[in-house]
């Protein structure tokens, strides 16, 4: 008998068929899938012939929900499980999942910057937006549009409007290090180049404190929120402060998210080496591919993850994996600065897998989470009520 997940991945290999990206394995897979009934072969038919996106979202869907209840079945001898707002089972959980995510791939493609002009629900999408502090208290407000222009020229370096972000150039001036701070808002995001050529992006609703030009003997800037660091190799150690704990690297690709309303902080290595040290000395040498996890509760976690669900915010898109609906909604709200409310807190453990657009409209998005299955959403303008249907 095959595992609940193989029937679950059909859906998924005919969306990547339909987008002409199937490896041998998978084209195998599916395949092996066709053989087995006649009905599953016309079904296939029926989807690839049908060009109204939608209605192939409804096909697929069924499809999804034909499999995970034939394989209920079998497993619990034809005693249907049904799913209700106080009883959750674990075979329905398995449903919904997986339930949404094949919709993303078959809506039209966007650029990952479109923003839409409007949003029925009042409700856009975040933009490159930010504020800089300078030394002296002045602010600076910034944002994406391109260009290439200087926007400070004092504390001894050259502040330059460079494309999308800021850069930073060192003059030959000596004196006391000058620290700036750079507030990217809810609803945010901006790029920023340090003087050592550090390249950083930040995500919605974080500060990051630095010198305008570093020290000789190490490389140290502050962290609250989210960020992507892509570290210019030099002898000086690069080390982040986040909350009484730090990342020490010397060149390297990491992600770093703090946000202290979150349960815990997490650092994930794309290249390179880091090194996650604890306020309690407790410390982690993370390879590519690994993640060090501090919970609330003080204890440092080591885990091989996927660094793309970690990363993929920076590149415009939102990756889930089996992540409980509450923080799938947090990591919403800061980009779309929302407040959401639970009318039933049942929902915060409903999990969810899916690929969202970073820039799609808010009403698509909600359109997607009602789909798996018994959540349901009322938007009243910018605050979310999440209840069971």
């Amino acid at each position: 008998m095959r595992d609940l997940t193989y029937y679950l991945h059909i859906p998924y290999l005919i969306v990547k068929d339909l987008r002409g990206e199937l490896s041998e394995e998978e084209r195998l897979t599916l395949e092996q899938w066709l053989d087995e009934r006649e009905d599953n072969r016309q079904l296939f038919e029926k989807i690839h012939h049908q060009k109204d996106t939608r209605q192939r979202d409804r096909i697929i869907k069924k499809l999804h929900k034909k499999s995970a209840w034939q394989r209920v079945d079998r497993a619990t001898g034809g005693k249907r499980l049904w799913i209700t707002c106080g009883i959750r089972y674990a075979a329905a959980v398995v449903f919904v999942i997986s339930s949404i995510f094949f919709v993303i791939y078959l809506l039209p493609e966007k650029s990952s910057r479109e923003i839409p002009l409007h949003s029925e629900a009042g409700i856009n999408p975040g933009s490159i937006k930010a504020e800089l502090i300078l030394a002296d208290g002045q602010h600076l407000p910034l944002d994406g549009k391109e260009g290439n222009s200087i926007l400070s020229d004092q504390d001894g370096v050259t502040i330059r409007k460079e494309n999308e972000g800021i850069r930073y150039e060192s003059k030959n001036s000596d004196g006391e290090i000058a620290y700036h701070e750079l507030r990217v808002p809810r609803g945010g995001e901006f790029p920023l180049v340090l003087e050592d050529g550090t390249e950083v992006y930040f995500n919605s609703e974080t500060k990051f404190r630095y010198p305008v030009k570093f020290e000789e003997s190490e490389r140290r800037v502050f962290l609250e929120g989210e960020a992507y660091f892509k570290v210019k190799r030099d002898e000086r150690p690069f080390s982040v402060e986040m909350g009484g704990n730090r990342i020490e690297v010397l060149g390297t690709e990491f992600n770093a998210r703090f946000y202290p309303d979150e349960d815990k902080q997490m650092t994930t290595l794309v290249s390179g080496k880091v090194k996650f040290i604890s306020g309690k000395d407790e410390s982690l040498e993370l390879s590519p591919g690994e993640q060090a996890i501090l919970t609330s509760k003080g204890k440092l976690i080591r885990k091989s993850v996927d660094v793309n669900l970690y990363t993929a915010w920076k590149d415009g898109n939102f990756v889930f994996r089996k992540q409980r609906l509450e923080e799938v909604l947090n990591t919403l709200a800061r980009w779309y600065d929302v407040n959401v409310f639970y009318e039933d807190v049942s929902r915060k453990e409903v999990e969810f897998t899916g690929n969202i657009k970073r820039f799609e409209r808010f009403e698509e998005i909600l359109y997607l989470l009602r789909m798996t299955g018994d959540t349901d959403f009322e938007v009243k303008g910018k605050n979310i009520f999440v209840k069971c249907k």
